[in-house]
């Protein structure tokens, strides 16, 4: 395989890992306890695993993987226009989808007062907005500390990227560079996927965990 389209493989696998992300949610909490614990994410990445392998080989090819990813964005499209059909006829309303609109902005609204609304009293009062901005602040000062202390350079930051620390794509899991992923390769990935995104360390991945991760890398693409 000539080192372009392992490149091209890498770069599916390393996107393939990130998706892993989406494995925080209900399918993979299978007794419904509101958490998911490390058994429960490796169940939910194996079946990921054996759901890609559409040859029954024991490996994940380049051509598997975008396949999966394809389907996995029709799902999600599917999902989207079912919430949006209200009455459920198959097609949409300008109406519905106003009113999906609506439903969102106000879902965001609610996490947002969740967020601010440290004393629980229904309302953002300005001392709340003044602790956000210094918990913002102190958070930005913890970083450019850190940056400075490995070495204050952008190459220092892309190192500590592709270490798998802060600012990494996700783990590569073609370990053996043969262009395949094999199931112990994608297993072990799937492992070091939980602990990265276990912000506390405690074994199990909580709402907003996964989220958090991906909330750094900014918005989804599609």
């Amino acid at each position: 395989m000539s080192n372009l389209k392992k490149a091209g493989v890498v770069f599916a696998v390393s996107a393939f890992a990130l998706s892993g992300l989406a494995l925080a949610g209900p399918k993979a909490d299978t007794n419904g306890d509101g958490q998911i614990t490390q058994t429960e994410f490796q169940a939910a990445a194996d079946a990921k695993f054996s759901q890609a392998d559409t040859d029954f080989d024991g490996n994940l090819s380049k051509d598997e993987m975008q396949a999966l990813k394809k389907l996995k964005r029709a799902e999600r499209e599917a999902m989207k226009f079912a919430h949006q059909d209200l009455n459920g006829d198959g097609s949409l309303t300008q109406a519905e989808i106003e009113a999906a609109r609506s439903a969102k902005d106000a879902q965001m609204q609610a996490r947002r007062l969740e967020r601010l609304d440290t004393n629980q009293n229904g309302t953002v009062e300005d001392s709340e907005r003044e602790a956000m901005k210094a918990e913002r602040k102190a958070k930005h000062e913890a970083r450019k500390a850190e940056r400075q202390a490995n070495g204050g350079s952008a190459e220092a930051g892309e190192r500590k990227g592709k270490s798998g620390k802060r600012g990494a794509r996700g783990p590569q899991k073609d370990t053996n560079g043969d262009g395949l992923i094999s199931r112990a390769e994608y297993n072990a990935a799937s492992n070091a996927l939980f602990i990265r995104m276990d912000a506390n360390g405690d074994g199990v991945l909580t709402k907003g965990e996964g989220k958090k991760r991906r909330g750094r890398k900014g918005k989804r693409k599609h």
